[in-house]
Formats: structure tokens, sequence, C-alpha cells
């Protein structure tokens, strides 16, 4: 059994530097505005595109890797808003050089919350 989970280990490590490596998230996403915090300084406004495991900002925060974040944001057809920490986890180039966003992963997002993403983005699938 301790091989099994060793196995597991390292396959769930490898997976988690692939995700680093380059755009591999599993879920689509859809652009919401989107409150971030630093600290306890005040929400600043920015529209965002949420998935499953966090979000993406065309504009870029700024942040350096690794810091933490609160996001507050409402989901349409939603009358509460959804809080979480995220961790800031790349800057990245997009499409030109000139283009730089920043991604974020929930850290504390709770299966409620998760669900109710997880919904939103079914909803919002673009086909093809």
């Amino acid at each position: 059994m301790s091989e099994r989970r060793n196995g597991d280990d390292r396959r769930e490590g490898s997976r988690s530097a692939e995700r680093r490596s380059g755009d591999r998230r599993e879920s689509h996403r859809v652009a919401i505005s989107v409150e971030v915090r630093v600290g306890n300084g005040p929400y600043e406004s920015h529209m965002g595109n949420v998935g499953i495991g966090g979000m993406y900002f065309e504009k870029p925060l700024d942040l350096p890797t690794g810091a933490m974040v609160q996001l507050r944001f409402t989901l349409p057809e939603m009358d509460k808003a959804v809080e979480a920490k995220a961790e800031v986890v790349e800057i990245t180039a997009v499409g030109k050089p000139s283009a730089v966003g920043t991604r974020v992963r929930f850290v504390d997002l709770d299966l409620r919350n998760e669900l109710l993403i997880a919904r939103f983005l079914d909803q919002h699938k673009q086909p093809g």
C-alpha cells in the first residue's frame, strides 16, 4: 500500500510541474468582474477569467509570484458573493510580448463555491 501512495505522490508532482510549464487548465474560463484585495488594503475591481482552480487576469496585477490576495466576485444568477484566498502563481506573456497577465490559484475555496463555479462554467461553455 505504501508503494501505491508513493506512486500517487510522484504522479501528482509531475502533474503540478506540467501545469506550471504551460496552459494546462482542466476547465474553460469565463470572464467576470472580480474585486481583488491585497492584505488589509481596499478592494480594487478587475476583469478576470474564472475557472475551477483559479483566475486569469489579462491586465497584470502589480504583485510578485507567491503573493496572497483575497478575491470577491458574484456569479450571475447568484445572490451571495464568492470569497476566496488566492496565490499568484504566474505572470505570463500572452500572445505578444507586450501582453502580460497574472494567473492565480484558489487556496481555500470551499466545496460549495467550487460546485457553484463548476455549474456556472458548464452553463456558459462555448460550443466547439
